[in-house]
């Protein structure tokens, strides 16, 4: 019997853990948000025909509240000798129990996952061991392009090197990796806060093209100047990345980027931003009779002056 509590938002480093401890057993997963720990419990104590121990696997730990995590802190206590009980969150308080009991009878692992640059240099790395080589300024793109999404960089790049003649370049990972829609939020609005119209404009059209509806975009990008208006007023008051972090309830690399788009945009700037997208809501509502599409370039480069 062995108890692992797999913590942080690593995903692709605690996916390789679980491989890694179920040592090709069958596993019976369970998702906290749906299942109880009753359920969990019990398939602990069901006794394995195969002889070798069965692997519980619960994914969302984050999902339970105190009262259904003190059911895990109960078990713990007497253990089945025949499971291996594998629990992956977020986070756990310092003082949690489920935290002390899990470190007194087995292993906690925390995996946080690399960021920006960071990132990147992993994304070379990994490459590497797929034996393709990818320049820094190729992987910074792919990085950009996934959201830093490091379980998307690892996919994107295993792409890459099936595609690419041994070195992937920048013209491989347009063609290849298209970006998803947060990423193009983020460089969309950053375009605007750098006063760069034409490249807005251009992001615009990707973002259009991806088919969603051009309303769906507005609501996106009201948040993302509403997130920018919050942390900004967060980090003047000396608020550390960490802790904007969890007052937006966003990523830490999100965190990072709206310190670097705050930096950027006055105060009024981004009162005239919002002020211009509530504009464009309403017209895109029935408040005007131009074409939906029309009417965003209209906005842009309102913004873009």
């Amino acid at each position: 019997m062995a108890v692992y509590l797999l913590l942080g938002d690593d995903e692709e480093r605690k996916a390789r853990g679980v491989d890694k401890i179920r040592k090709g057993r069958t596993v019976e997963a369970y998702d906290a948000a749906d299942s109880s720990p009753e359920a969990v419990v019990s398939a602990c104590n069901s006794y394995s025909l195969f002889g070798e121990g069965s692997v519980v696997l619960v994914r969302n730990l984050d999902a339970w509240n105190a009262a259904q995590k003190a059911k895990i802190v109960d078990y713990l206590g007497d253990p089945s000798p025949e499971a291996d009980l594998v629990l992956l969150g977020k986070k756990l308080g310092a003082r949690e129990k489920l935290l002390a009991a899990a470190k007194k009878i087995g292993e906690v692992h925390s995996f946080e996952q690399p960021t920006g640059k960071a990132l990147a240099r992993w994304a070379v790395g990994y490459a590497k061991k797929a034996e393709l080589k990818l320049p820094e300024d190729v992987a910074a793109e792919l990085v950009l392009r996934c959201s830093d999404d490091k379980t998307r960089v690892s996919r994107e790049v295993e792409k890459l090197a099936l595609y690419a003649d041994g070195e992937a370049t920048m013209g491989d990972v347009e063609a290849l990796c298209p970006p998803d829609l947060q990423s193009n939020i983020f460089q969309f609005v950053d375009a605007l806060g750098a006063g760069k119209g034409g490249r807005a404009l251009t992001l615009l059209e990707a973002l259009l093209g991806t088919g969603e509806p051009p309303l769906r975009i507005v609501h996106m990008i009201r948040r993302q100047f509403r997130l920018l208006a919050r942390a900004k007023a967060l980090f003047e008051d000396g608020a550390p990345r960490s802790e904007v972090a969890s007052a937006l309830k966003v990523p830490p690399f999100v965190a990072r980027k709206l310190e670097e788009g705050a930096g950027r945009m006055g105060e009024e700037e981004l009162e005239q931003a919002l002020a211009l997208v509530s504009d464009l809501e309403r017209g895109l509502k029935g408040g005007s009779d131009l074409s939906d599409n029309l009417q965003v370039e209209l906005t842009v480069l309102g913004m873009a002056r």
